[in-house]
């Protein structure tokens, strides 16, 4: 009798069940319907990211602390959520514990973590049953397409279409502009304090220099996801590129003091440029949608004579529409690493 019972709510549960389709194109038993999923765990940054420029309040906790520096342009009641962590990076896991007392509706995960393993997955959670939707965003395309996915789970499928559709326009403006160019630029990323790191051009870390419409100088086999090659000064010499993209503002600072990174041509003619920061990288480290400002910002740095952008207008437009907040032009001269007047 008992079974029946169990067999009877089963089949109650899985009649009314709302079955959502995610980005694998798995299909997920949400335990709730739409209008009723009230917390999101989001377990990597970026997925944070996405979720918090489309329903922030649905966030349940952070994959770690935001810095003072990520605070400032956040919402104070999101920067003070507690610390959940998450399955992202170099062996990273989650505070299983306190995402069970925070006890979300559903948790998203990236494609990434599910070589992890589903079933290990829910192990460490007490294989309490909470929906895993998994979507993927490692490239800037399968970042934008995603939001969709999260506006239908959040039930703001208004919000995440208008950001969307700004996604799809930068990238189909940077095909346009990049199908234009003649001669694509060479460009040298220099991550680090000495500017003797780089990424290889294949690597998502510099996805924005190809999207742009640059030739990244440093060609290479990627020997590990998490990038970050390390040059000698000789290889970039030899490279010689035209237009050097600089991570550390430490070494912004005293790339044009450098005899001997005055040899290049990139600095010779002034085209070192800081990567803007604010509160995420617009270039990449963390990823976000941060990076579809950076891709215009990009295009107008490698292409000038053919498309040129008022950033003061456009950072204020997606800041308002991406963060939901006014942009001074004090912030966007921080952001931008310019001295403030």
């Amino acid at each position: 009798m008992f079974r029946v019972i169990i067999l009877v709510i089963s089949l109650f549960i899985s009649a009314n069940a709302v079955i959502f389709e995610d980005m694998l194109k798995e299909k997920v038993s949400l335990k709730k319907e739409i209008k009723d999923i009230k917390k999101i765990y989001a377990s990597s940054p970026i997925l944070l990211y996405t979720l918090y420029a489309i329903d922030k309040e649905k966030i349940a906790g952070l994959n770690f602390p935001f810095n003072q520096g990520e605070s400032k342009y956040l919402d104070k009641k999101i920067v003070g959520l507690p610390v959940l962590g998450g399955w992202f990076g170099k062996g990273r896991t989650p505070n299983s514990e306190m995402i069970l007392q925070v006890n979300p509706d559903l948790i998203l995960v990236s494609e990434f973590t599910k070589k992890m393993g589903e079933q290990k997955i829910k192990a460490s959670l007490g294989n309490r049953d909470i929906p895993l939707v998994y979507l993927k965003s490692n490239t800037l395309e399968e970042l934008v397409n995603s939001f969709s996915f999260i506006g239908k789970l959040t039930n703001q499928e208004e919000r995440a279409n208008r950001l969307l559709q700004y996604g799809n326009d930068s990238l189909v403006l940077a095909k346009e502009i990049s199908e234009k160019v003649i001669k694509k630029p060479k460009v040298y990323y220099a991550e680090g304090k000495n500017g003797l790191q780089t990424e290889c051009d294949s690597s998502l870390h510099a996805e924005l220099i190809n999207l742009a419409g640059g030739k990244n100088v440093h060609k290479c086999q990627i020997q590990n996801q998490f990038g970050k090659q390390t040059v000698n000064f000789e290889q970039v010499l030899t490279y010689n590129p035209e237009i050097i993209l600089v991570y550390d503002k430490e070494f912004y600072q005293k790339i044009y003091k450098d005899n001997k990174w005055k040899h290049i041509d990139a600095v010779k003619n002034k085209k070192v440029y800081l990567l803007p920061k604010g509160p995420f990288s617009w270039f990449d480290r963390p990823p976000s949608f941060m990076k579809l400002l950076g891709l215009k910002w990009l295009l107008s740095v490698f292409h000038p004579e053919i498309y040129q952008l008022d950033i003061q207008a456009e950072a204020k437009l997606f800041y308002k529409l991406f963060l939901n907040m006014e942009l001074s032009e004090k912030q966007l001269n921080e952001i931008m690493g310019k001295e403030n007047d």
